[in-house]
């Protein structure tokens, strides 16, 4: 059997104080209003798999038992489904928006319990009720076990939640995170969040928050949230180093090439030219077979001559795709190129052709 438990939170953010732009100062939030944020409405478990009637509301009530040891009033799913019939196929962000707001809840909670076997796992999740995202989450697990044991890893589960709500409680901490460039994925403890600018609420603690761009160095941070303060985060990502050398490299791969190109075009005219200064006496092959003065001694250059121009024509095209791509980018559509890493050259009226990703 496998157990996954997810719990939704649903809450209210009052509005940010104002800081000048740039400072590190904390922003503070306005208290939510305490009759609503003290509530917490439980939807009625969803089971995948088979699980009994008995054994479902037994694990249900672990789940309510364990909230209702915090400082919150708790609506039992029963409660929930009389305010909203449809609230057992709850599943996602609006819905458990409008569930917060017909029970008068600053809170919701939302159990999945998938069975397979005697394979048990519980997954205990946090949505903000502003915008019904996670903001946090806890998962455990048990093999070979009976419902016994599930009831006690919701407890578990239960009791962690329980802990995350009360700090909760005292305000919600926040963060408004930018990032140069901008649009860099944004993970909080391994989970993905958004890009940047990035503006939301988080539960009090010590959070891992990672950003990550195509193209650039990830960086990764441990950061520490306060209730009801709200921090202002600031990253700079570094490109990744180019795969290609720099400019002075081009450059001197085209004289190279260049000089390759030279002898080559010389080695190919000098094929088949008299080795000696003349073609006279000991130097004539066979006088009186042709009937023409035949030297004996030829250079046999033609081969060389085409591997060296070929080579030269190969090196010239390197240096300029390394010109090209350590050349500014100064119009959108040419960053387009360049980010997606794609060059074409020639070299001469179809003579050479060089295209792809580099």
């Amino acid at each position: 059997m496998a157990v996954a438990a997810s719990v939704c939170l649903s809450t209210s953010v009052g509005r940010l104080a104002s800081a000048a732009p740039g400072t590190a100062t904390p922003l503070l939030f306005a208290p939510a209003e305490a009759s609503q944020s003290s509530k917490l409405a439980i939807l009625p478990l969803v089971v995948e798999g088979t699980l009994s009637d008995v054994d479902s509301k037994s694990l249900t009530q672990s789940l309510i038992s364990g909230l209702q040891r915090g400082a919150f009033t708790v609506l039992d799913p029963d409660q929930v489904l009389a305010a909203d019939a449809d609230a057992a196929s709850c599943d996602d962000a609006k819905c458990f928006q409008s569930i917060a707001s017909k029970t008068g809840a600053g809170y919701v909670v939302r159990a999945v319990v998938t069975v397979r076997d005697r394979d048990y796992s519980v997954q205990v999740s946090l949505l903000s009720g502003a915008d019904g995202q996670r903001v946090a989450g806890t998962q455990d697990a048990c093999e070979i076990c009976g419902v016994g044991d599930a009831s006690g890893l919701i407890d578990s589960a239960a009791a962690t939640l329980r802990l995350k709500l009360d700090a909760l409680a005292k305000g919600p901490a926040s963060f408004k995170l930018a990032s140069d460039p901008a649009e860099a994925i944004v993970t909080i403890d391994g989970e993905i969040v958004g890009t940047t600018p990035l503006s939301r609420p988080v539960v009090p603690g010590k959070h891992v928050i990672r950003l990550s761009k195509e193209g650039y160095i990830s960086i990764e941070r441990e950061v520490t949230f306060v209730e009801g303060v709200a921090e202002n985060l600031a990253f700079t990502l570094e490109k990744l180093p180019s795969r290609l050398p720099g400019k002075r490299w081009g450059y001197a791969s085209i004289a190279v090439g260049v000089l390759g190109i030279g002898a080559g075009v010389g080695l190919t005219f000098l094929d088949g030219k008299n080795f000696t200064p003349n073609c006279e006496g000991e130097n004539v092959m066979n006088p009186g077979v042709t009937g023409q003065k035949e030297c004996r001694f030829l250079y046999n250059t033609k081969w060389y001559g085409v591997a060296a121009t070929l080579a030269g024509a190969a090196l010239v095209t390197l240096g300029a795709v390394i010109l090209i791509n350590s050349r500014p980018k100064t119009d959108k559509k040419r960053n387009t190129q360049a980010s997606r890493g794609f060059q074409q050259l020639g070299i001469g009226p179809g003579s050479l052709m060089l295209r792809g990703q580099f």
